[in-house]
This record gives C-alpha cells, structure tokens and sequence, in this order.
C-alpha cells in the first residue's frame, strides 16, 4: 500500500502540481516570483554555527513563533535562523531581519530538489509549524537523521487530505517520520494518538499565545495613534463586507448618544475594499493621510498591512470579521488586551479560542443589528462591566502562555 501512495504522490501528484504552478506563474505575479526564487537557497553560504529551519506555509503561521525566535536570539545569538516558506505571502512580508537570517522558499517536493535544498542548508535541527508536511522534505530529512518537529501541532487530515482510507494512511506515512508532534490542545494531541503512529506527541499548548503577549507588552510603549480624549473606542479588525454592513448601520446610531471613535482595520488592503469602506462611513481619516501625533477625533480606516495586533491597544472594544463568512479571524489577539469582543455568528465556531471565549461569555456572537447595537450600547454605558469581561479574556491568553520556552528548552537547545 506504501508503495502505490509513493507511486501516486510522486508520478501523478507532484506533477500535477508542477504543470499547475508553471501555467499559473503567467497569469500570477506572486507564484511567477516563487518559480523565479526557487534555487536562491544556493546563495546561503556554508554552515558555521548551529542552523535552526523553520518551515511555515504563510506569513500567519510564522507570526507565530516570533517570540521562539527571540528566545533563540536572546540565548544562542550566534545560532543560524533559516525561515522557509511555501507561500508568497510569507516570504514577502517577513521584511524584520531579527527574525531570520536567510528567508527561503522551498522547493517543490520532487525528490532531487528537497534533496539539494536539505543537502545545502544543512540545519541542525527543523521546526515545522501547524501543518505544513511534505512527504519526500519529511522522508530526505528522517533518512539523513535531522530532528524534525511538529510544533503548534494540529490535526489537519480532514481539511487537507479526507478522511478516506488512503488519506489517513499517507498522513500516517508523514507523521511517522517526524522526531515530536507538539499539539495545541488535547482534542488535536488525542486525534493524533488515535491514528498509532509511534511518534512522542505531547501537549505543549500554542506559541502564538507567547507572541501575542509579547506584542501586547511592546505596544503599551509605542505611539500609532493620538486618540481624543472622552472617547471609547471600537477596533474592527480583519473586517468583510458582511461585517461592515451589519456594523456601518449601527455605529452612526450609537454616536447619537455616545461619543465613539471606530478604527477599521480591513482584512483585504486594497483600492476596492478602501473605497467600499469609505462610502460606508461618514467623516474619517486614512492611516497614511494622518501626520504624527496628529489627533484623531473621527474614525479612521487604516491602509497599511501590520498594524492591526498593536491598534488593539487603544479598544475599549473589539469587532473581530470574518464570521459571516469562512470563518472569524484571530479573537485572541484583541482578547490579550483584555477587551470584550463581539464577531458575527454563522461561521466562528471554526475556531477553539472563539468556542472557549463565547463560553466565558467574553466573545459575544451577533446576528443582526439590534443586537449589536443592544450589546454595545450596555458596553459603552457600564464601565465595571466592560472591564470586568476583558478582564476574563486577557486571564484566557496568559493562562496558556509557555510553550515558546519549552519548544526552545527541549528541541533546539540541547542540539
């Protein structure tokens, strides 16, 4: 059975995906620049001190383990960071040079080119984040003995591979191959004992936790915005269409009676969601338009990717999107700031911190916009109970603060 899913993977598959990804970088700028980049590897010169490979599909994932990577920094200055990515989103926008010392893409999974690209690099230990597995990566680096580990662990076999017989058996093919499987919770860490696959899986939590903390933490010292004094403020972040329009409606009859400052913070940064948002709202600045220490005394519509985890700083309030559609975006971030957050209703169950917090009644799910208008006019009225709820959200994240140390202590220290 092996050897057929190898035969599949690799004669039917791979090149499947190579035709794709050629055809695709005509029409696709960003993959253009990812065929173009492919072989920069061989730019990174030998190896003179301990390498650390951390692998990450996209730019979300790598974000994080930015305070394991400040850890490393911080313990073993001299220790090589190799960040590698499969998407352009993250090799773009990992620009902070503290965070890596050569960025990569890697290579398509044909055998010859991850072969190179290990054999080049040469890391002395790898870290993969989440879930980005690619088998021959896995088998090259398993056969020449690197430790290879699974950090942030989730159990994505449903998303990526169905839950078909021959799924379950070539994700098994993968894991097996891996030194540790560091899992998020307990559902994640007992889906994967369930599958037999004799690798140590441990429940370590989520680094990305560390990071926001430590991001919270850095932004109580930096100065984006001169906010109005006498004004609450509502953050809305990585907002949707959908969003807008249940919130858009609501915002103009609170600031009847309330004075109320909204930052909308759009998921997508472009000229047509600007100008979607703009005819929306009434009387607003644009982040790139403001002057420094200018003072802000209307909404404002941020166009500037990066800013949103700090913006969070000056809620009184969050709005996190993307519940009306694929599914809500990060709820912990504005909750390590100790904020009540609302998101909409149909799609947020897709994340656990979303369950948990609805559950601690510190995400407030919203359908229509009586109801967001209810749920936030109490809010803005009764300060005690407003502080009270995000009180319980900020006790959520640092509870679960800590796996950066141990990723650190147990896997790359020791090496």
């Amino acid at each position: 059975m092996q050897v057929f899913l190898k035969l599949i993977y690799n004669l039917l598959a791979l090149p499947l995906l190579f035709i794709y990804s050629k055809l695709m970088s005509l029409m696709n700028d960003k993959i253009k620049q990812r065929e173009d980049l492919a072989n920069d590897y061989i730019k990174i010169p030998p190896k003179q001190n301990k390498r650390v490979l951390i692998h990450a599909s996209s730019m979300g994932e790598y974000e994080q383990v930015k305070y394991l990577v400040e850890l490393i920094r911080k313990n073993e200055p001299k220790t090589e960071i190799i960040a590698s990515f499969f998407s352009p989103s993250g090799y773009n926008n990992l620009t902070d040079s503290i965070y890596f010392d050569y960025k990569v893409y890697l290579p398509l999974d044909f055998k010859t080119r991850v072969s190179k690209f290990v054999n080049h690099i040469q890391p002395d230990v790898v870290l993969i984040v989440r879930y980005d597995l690619w088998y021959n990566f896995i088998r090259h680096l398993h056969k020449n003995n690197i430790p290879t580990h699974l950090i942030n662990a989730t159990y994505t076999i449903s998303k990526s591979l169905g839950k078909k017989f021959l799924g379950i058996k070539f994700y098994k093919m993968l894991l097996k191959r891996l030194s540790s499987i560091y899992c998020v919770n307990e559902y994640h860490k007992g889906k994967f004992d369930s599958i037999k696959i004799n690798v140590p899986t441990l429940l370590v939590q989520d680094t990305r936790y560390d990071r926001i903390v430590s991001r919270v933490e850095q932004a109580s010292k930096n100065n984006l915005l001169n906010i109005e004094e006498g004004n609450k403020v509502l953050v809305v972040g990585s907002s949707w269409k959908m969003d807008i329009r249940l919130i858009s409606d609501v915002v103009k009859k609170i600031k009847k009676k309330h004075k109320l400052i909204v930052i909308y913070v759009p998921h997508e940064i472009d000229e047509k969601t600007i100008s979607h948002l703009k005819s929306k709202i009434d009387d607003h600045y644009l982040y790139t338009e403001i002057e420094k220490n200018q003072l802000i005394n209307k909404d404002l519509i941020v166009d500037k990717i990066g800013l949103l985890l700090d913006l969070y700083k000056y809620a009184d309030i969050a709005y996190v999107g993307g519940g009306f559609g694929s599914g809500v975006h990060s709820v912990t971030e504005p909750a390590g700031y100790g904020v009540p957050i609302f998101c909409g209703n149909q799609h947020y169950k897709n994340s656990e911190d979303a369950r948990r917090l609805v559950e601690r009644k510190g995400l407030i799910p919203m359908g229509n916009t009586k109801q967001l208008y209810d749920h936030l006019k109490d809010l803005l009225k009764d300060d005690s109970e407003r502080k009270n709820i995000g009180n319980m959200n900020k006790e959520f994240v640092y509870s679960h603060c800590g796996a950066s140390k141990i990723v650190y202590e147990n896997l790359i220290k020791p090496i």
